[in-house]
């Protein structure tokens, strides 16, 4: 049913904002006038358990209905959370303590204590041994492409965002401390003091090129200069050898086009 006065509506809004306003500047509570205001915040402790209250029954009716986020917007309570995790988080780096527990120090040169970040790390290698056995991706838990650990957006991202020499640096540190223990330096189980174990090593020859086969890679067409048997340029195809020797102006004679082709294309080029 509409509001049959909506200039009375307006004109109450207008009082509360006035009322509000006055108690907010004498230093009382905006909800009921009569306490002060409790420190940073614009209602009284009585006003706000009251709140808070009300708030955990509703929440609790909603969780118990099924509802997410107790049937509150699931925009707003997300903003809200980032925003208590900020404060939290820069309130426990002012005090110069862990952002995680809030308990410890934190490690030199790291916002967390060395507790934290362990248990950070096996939760971590969990989730990687879960998602890799799964075939997902790694990262974002999407199916992983061509049997590789992570998905195609994935693997763009992080060729954009890692650095290389850092990332080359871990794996260097890596493998020597797996290969000082006698460890297998792909997956870290006991190797018996050779660099991989049985499983990696021979997943490691069933990917090799002995394995599979020679690759076919593209020829390549090299112009030699017959006088001082000088290679003159390289091309990937005929017709760029032949524009290049005439612009050039060299006879046919004078030059010889050394083709490169790959060992199986040379010897299935008569079965095509």
């Amino acid at each position: 049913m509409a509001d049959a006065n909506p200039s009375a509506r307006a004109k109450g809004r207008e009082r509360r904002r006035l009322r509000t306003e006055e108690r907010l500047a004498l230093g009382l509570c905006s909800q009921c006038g009569r306490n002060p205001a409790a420190p940073d915040r614009r209602r009284c402790e009585p006003c706000l358990e009251k709140r808070r209250k009300a708030d955990r029954e509703k929440y609790a009716a909603g969780k118990a209905a099924g509802l997410k986020y107790g049937g509150r917007c699931p925009n707003k309570k997300r903003r809200s959370a980032r925003a208590a995790s900020k404060r939290r988080k820069d309130s426990r780096r002012a005090a110069n303590l862990c952002t995680r527990c809030g308990q410890r120090p934190p490690v030199e040169g790291s916002a967390t204590c060395e507790p934290c970040r362990v248990s950070r790390r096996e939760a971590n290698r969990e989730i990687y041994a879960v998602r890799r056995s799964a075939g997902l991706c790694v990262r974002c838990g999407a199916p992983a492409t061509d049997g590789g650990s992570r998905c195609a957006p994935c693997s763009v991202l992080e060729a954009d965002y890692v650095d290389s020499h850092r990332k080359n640096k871990t794996s260097r540190q890596r493998y020597w401390s797996r290969r000082s223990a006698d460890r297998c330096t792909d997956c870290g189980e006991p190797s018996q003091g050779a660099a991989r174990c049985d499983f990696c090593a021979r997943r490691s020859y069933e990917r090799s090129d002995h394995f599979r086969g020679w690759p076919v890679y593209p020829p390549s067409f090299t112009v030699v200069l017959l006088e001082s048997d000088e290679p003159l340029a390289t091309f990937d195809d005929e017709m760029e050898v032949a524009a290049y020797l005439a612009f050039e102006k060299l006879d046919r004679d004078k030059v010889e086009v050394i083709v490169d082709r790959s060992p199986i294309q040379s010897m299935t080029a008569a079965w095509e």
